[in-house]
């Protein structure tokens, strides 16, 4: 059986779950309101890295979240998975091996970026009409 911060689920479920129990473990902190509005900003995702064996929880927020509260988000989720009192994930009662990624940076789509080569003709021919 899987289980998550302590609460059993499947595991394509482990990101709701673990968000869930974050937020309960949050209620008592004093910064637990801006430890939940962040959340709230971030796209979540959870993936299992089958090469490296671990388990992922994968946190995107907008590029207007800045460094400082992502570093306050890490130092809060550490808080909060050592007060849950139980490993982040588990299988029939062996921990697993887990981390938690995050980021506030914009994906830049370098293939475009490189291999546009019709919109470039489009712009100089605009311009040589002018």
């Amino acid at each position: 059986m899987w289980k998550v911060l302590g609460v059993e689920t499947i595991m394509i479920n482990a990101d709701a779950v673990w968000a869930d129990r974050l937020i309960a473990l949050s209620k008592r902190r004093k910064d637990g309101p801006r430890f939940r509005g962040l959340l709230e900003k971030a796209d979540r995702r959870y993936f299992f890295d089958t090469i490296r064996e671990i388990h992922v929880f994968y946190l995107k927020f907008p590029p207007s979240v800045t460094m400082e509260e992502l570093e306050f988000m890490k130092e809060f989720i550490m808080k909060l998975h050592a007060a849950a009192k139980a490993p982040v994930v588990e299988f029939d009662g062996e921990p697993q091996r887990a981390s938690v990624a995050m980021t506030s940076e914009e994906d830049i789509d370098d293939h475009k970026g490189r291999n546009n080569w019709w919109e470039k003709e489009e712009d100089r021919e605009e311009t040589q009409s002018i």
